[in-house]
């Protein structure tokens, strides 16, 4: 897998000598949350209960290549230990905690196809989105 910032790959941001870079979770502002976590929540928020390969079926559908679970099973195991996830035998549900985690980044990706003008509502968005998916567009 490719290195990314949160396993060391990255680098980080130029700083004047003597600060400390403080992420914007430690403040609140906004979850640390990785791509393939974003796609797998918003998998899972999609319909639920699901078993561990139902959201690397969408996942792969999306990106138009196959994602196996396996790949997977590390962001769902980084996911459940934030209890953004939460198990049930075999299959798991984004909890409460994972949609409050989710939804800025949501509202973010909306307004970045929407080119900041906000003329697209969310609402309206994941409507057309689903209207979509059903007709098989």
């Amino acid at each position: 897998m490719p290195p990314t910032s949160r396993n060391g790959g990255g680098t980080s941001p130029p700083s004047a000598p003597g600060a400390t870079v403080i992420p914007l979770s430690a403040v609140g502002a906004l979850a640390d949350i990785s791509m393939v976590e974003f796609f797998l929540g918003m998998a899972l928020s999609r319909r639920a209960p699901q078993s561990a390969g139902e959201p690397a079926a969408e996942v792969s559908a999306w990106f138009d290549r196959p994602v196996r679970a396996r790949a997977l099973k590390a962001p769902l195991d980084a996911m459940l230990g934030r209890g953004w996830v939460a198990p049930d035998a075999e299959t798991y549900t984004l909890s409460e905690a994972g949609t409050a985690a989710l939804t800025p980044f949501t509202h973010a990706l909306v307004r970045m196809l929407d080119g900041g003008r906000r003329l697209l509502d969310l609402a309206v968005f994941m409507s057309l989105i689903k209207e979509f998916e059903r007709s098989g567009s």
